[in-house]
């Protein structure tokens, strides 16, 4: 895809976000113990899941994205320094440097982080990350542009350092077919794109 066509998608999708009036939701996991027995077989199983999707990836069929995938770059502001992606279990993780440069900026409307994901078979998958500032509310959403069909969650930032975005949303969604997807970062704030990760082209997992 043309750096004008992402840049003209992309913006449009944050224009569009801001229409939308969300509920915001509270998302809390709670957590038990597990003796070893238990930890052991959920780590088999985990190991076990992300082999089935190595194989059938590697048969040509469509599967879920893989596990254990993982890709970094470096971008071309410090709205957005350095990024890195990853995949654990059935998980896309998330980890944005220069976060506490977004929030200096004082958005009057909204700022948004879009994650780009492109398939082998041409099939592109947006993950919207956006922080509706004037109301408060935030979004997050993956989208098949091939199809339309969307989901949002719940869930914001994670991450306890003021430099960094962290998040973790669920990739069932995202499919790919073939080789691992290509990726690409922008951040967007009030209809404007402000920074790329990489800073030209795309990246790739690992």
């Amino acid at each position: 895809m043309k750096k004008k066509e992402k840049k003209m998608r992309i913006t449009r999708k944050a224009i569009v976000a801001t229409l939308a009036v969300m509920l915001p939701v509270a998302l809390t996991v709670g957590c038990g113990n597990q003796d070893t027995s238990s930890q052991s077989a959920s780590a088999n199983s985990q190991a076990s899941d992300s082999q089935d999707s190595r194989n059938a990836t590697d048969s040509g069929e469509e599967t879920s994205l893989a596990s254990g995938l993982s890709g970094f770059c470096d971008g071309d502001s410090d709205l957005m320094p350095a990024a890195r992606v990853e995949t654990t279990g059935q998980y896309l993780g998330i980890s944005i440097d220069g976060f506490d440069n977004v929030k200096a900026l004082d958005a009057k409307q909204f700022y948004a982080y879009t994650l780009m994901l492109k398939d082998p078979d041409g099939t592109w998958y947006q993950v919207n990350l956006t922080d509706f500032t004037e109301s408060g509310e935030t979004d997050r959403e993956i989208t098949n542009l091939s199809t339309n069909d969307s989901n949002k969650y719940p869930g914001w930032n994670l991450s306890t350092d003021d430099a960094t975005f962290e998040t973790s949303i669920p990739d069932t969604m995202i499919h790919q077919k073939g080789d691992n997807p290509t990726w690409m970062l922008a951040l967007t704030v009030d209809g404007e794109e402000l920074a790329h990760c990489p800073a030209d082209g795309d990246a790739d997992f690992e």
